[in-house]
């Protein structure tokens, strides 16, 4: 069966849905990979009893993932300087979302640098003319891109950058585009569960509560975060806090969710002691949704590697993991 590039990230019962997927919540693109159908006594119960019935999770072919545009850094005066990447070539790549992060060496923020995309090798162009950094979303409040940004495997995509500020200044620019690797097949076969209820597991970059301890300065520690043998594990949203600026490289199942470490600020990274300003400040009031969940097999593990930026001081982070524990109830389909 030819492939359409029109057609959802995921396959439901009667073959590729079009976009966009039934069952969308405003603002919540993941409620597709799992159909609830309500009925049935609970079997097996749980403490918290929420909600029971069957639950189908679909057959799932997409994937969460992230690529990067990077300027490290665009030099004052320099125009038309352009980062490209490739995307893979065994499936295509949605992009749901888009933030930037840019700032001088000073580590004031800088928004008046422009740019622009493109993707070949048909050159097509995504704006009339270059856009302030400005117009672009941040980690918190990131670009929602309906439809998706659909771009083919091999397709190489290229962020055009022009400096701009009026402070004639030096920008790193870091662009992330969040979406989801989309594949012709599905990569898990649909499964039957008789529960589901909510849950957080954390990576806990600390010394209390069992963490792995603070990271020094400069330095790169991982935290491996087990889930539960009892029940799979569809990980939904993010929340990022930490004493300073920091990379993250999440993996699972042997497979990184970011083409390259990403800026924690990309994905709604916070301080740990309260900010002062009074909404909008903490990771968990505007937690980082993913534009489709990453399915995690009980007794599986998530590697968090995390690099702490601050060369003179150690950083406490704790990075969570929070979605929907799955309980099976009749195996595959």
């Amino acid at each position: 069966m030819a492939e359409t590039l029109s057609g959802g990230p995921n396959y439901g019962p009667g073959g590729p849905t079009p976009y966009p997927l039934p069952g969308v919540l405003p603002g919540n693109a993941m409620d597709p990979w799992l159909d609830s159908s309500i009925g049935g006594d609970v079997r097996g119960p749980i403490t918290t009893i929420q909600p029971n019935g069957r639950i189908l999770r679909r057959p799932q072919r997409a994937k969460f993932f992230t690529y990067v545009n990077t300027f490290e850094p665009l030099a004052a005066g320099a125009v038309a300087v352009r980062d490209s990447f490739q995307v893979d070539g065994d499936a295509n790549f949605w992009i749901f979302k888009q933030a930037v992060l840019a700032f001088t060496e000073a580590g004031a923020v800088q928004r008046d640098d422009t740019i622009g995309f493109e993707v070949s090798p048909i050159s097509e162009a995504y704006q009339f003319q270059p856009l302030f950094l400005a117009n672009f979303g941040s980690g918190r409040f990131p670009n929602q891109e309906s439809p998706p940004i659909i771009l083919p495997r091999t397709a190489i995509w290229t962020a055009v950058a022009n400096s701009r500020n009026l402070a004639g200044l030096p920008t790193f620019i870091f662009v992330a585009h969040h979406g989801a690797k989309v594949y012709r097949q599905p990569f898990i076969r649909a499964r039957l569960y008789q529960q589901q209820k909510f849950f957080s597991y954390p990576a806990n970059f600390t010394a209390n509560d069992g963490g792995v301890g603070t990271i020094p300065a400069g330095q790169t520690s991982i935290a491996t975060v087990r889930v539960d043998g009892g029940s799979d594990f569809d990980v939904r949203r993010l929340t990022l806090v930490a004493d300073g600026p920091c990379t993250i490289q999440i993996k699972s199942d042997d497979d990184n969710w970011f083409q390259r470490p990403l800026r924690g600020e990309l994905l709604g990274q916070s301080g740990i002691v309260a900010p002062s300003v009074a909404q909008g400040a903490f990771s968990g009031e505007l937690p980082f949704w993913l534009p489709c969940p990453r399915f995690v097999t009980k007794a599986g593990y998530i590697n968090a590697q995390i690099t702490n930026l601050d060369l003179v001081n150690a950083i406490r982070v704790q990075l969570i993991f929070h979605g929907n524990r799955l309980y099976p109830g009749g195996g595959l389909r």
